[in-house]
């Protein structure tokens, strides 16, 4: 009940002051003298019908003629009791069979609106998952290398002060060559998943591909940016098996005029540096503070 209530609400004021005008017009006509009004009129109630049973679906649909024809034939069978007539006779059947015709209608078009709905969800389900597969990589689930370049546009274009990290796993290749790539992916799953334990509102983290990832940090200072740096040093000390896997970063500054691409590129050069500085370090390109 509380859920058709809410359903209610989503059908626009305007429908439902013509769904009550044509359920109770039938009723109002045939009680001026001036109009002549026959059975065919209640045909009218088909409309509140069809609307309620399309915003609300079956049940709704059902409970909106169960009420506009209990008002029908109870209006009906009153008129006739009030007049003293015969309560079965060829009018009687005709509101009856009005009556059940509305209620198919309900029940029709509820199923319809239905089934409307389960496609559009679908619809919409698709639609999420071509997003998700446009913008997230499939293994780790992190930001894909296309997402991560239009975040770090959109925070270049606003001005905001940022440091861009890139890093690279030491000794990724030595796990893909001893146990095989189901156990480099393993390694790749748990180290987004470590990585995920830093994001917050102002770091954004990404896969470029391969074992490579990138953090954004937006607002943050030199200070910041070197401790974060340290703080995913320290994550990222694994073990598998045999095998000591550790990070190299490298860490730059993003300039106005810069472009995500010679971001990158900078950040990337830093990394190199690590890796050439022994490894399991970061590397900062020298900024002016």
């Amino acid at each position: 009940m509380k859920n058709l209530s809410m359903n209610i609400r989503k059908i626009p004021l305007p429908l439902i002051s013509l769904c009550v005008f044509f359920t109770i017009i039938p009723n109002f006509l045939d009680d001026l003298d001036t109009f002549f009004i026959d059975e065919m009129a209640w045909f009218a109630l088909l409309f509140p019908c069809f609307i309620f049973s399309y915003y609300l679906g079956l049940h709704g649909g059902v409970f909106t003629g169960i009420i506009v024809n209990t008002y029908h034939l109870s209006w009906f069978f009153y008129e006739k009791k009030f007049h003293s007539e015969n309560m079965m006779d060829e009018s009687a059947a005709m509101h009856i069979g009005i009556s059940l015709i509305t209620l198919s209608c309900s029940v029709g078009v509820g199923t319809l609106a239905e089934k409307l709905q389960n496609k559009r969800m679908k619809i919409q389900e698709l639609n999420e998952q071509l997003i998700r597969m446009a913008l997230y990589d499939s293994l780790t689930g992190l930001p894909n290398r296309h997402y991560f370049i239009r975040e770090l546009e959109k925070a270049i274009k606003r001005k905001d002060q940022l440091y861009l990290m890139f890093i690279d796993l030491d000794g990724f290749k030595r796990v893909n060559d001893q146990y095989g790539h189901d156990t480099g992916d393993k390694l790749l799953i748990e180290v987004s998943q470590k990585l995920l334990e830093i994001e917050d509102k102002d770091t954004f983290v990404g896969r470029l591909g391969g074992d490579e990832f990138t953090v954004l940090l937006k607002g943050a200072n030199l200070h910041q940016a070197k401790a974060q740096a340290n703080r995913i040093l320290n994550l990222l000390q694994i073990s598998i098996y045999d095998c000591k896997i550790s990070a190299s970063i490298g860490v730059a500054m993003c300039h106005p005029e810069e472009t995500p691409a010679s971001i990158l590129k900078i950040a990337d050069l830093a990394m190199y540096k690590a890796k050439l500085a022994g490894k399991n370090t970061v590397n900062l390109v020298p900024v002016m503070e």
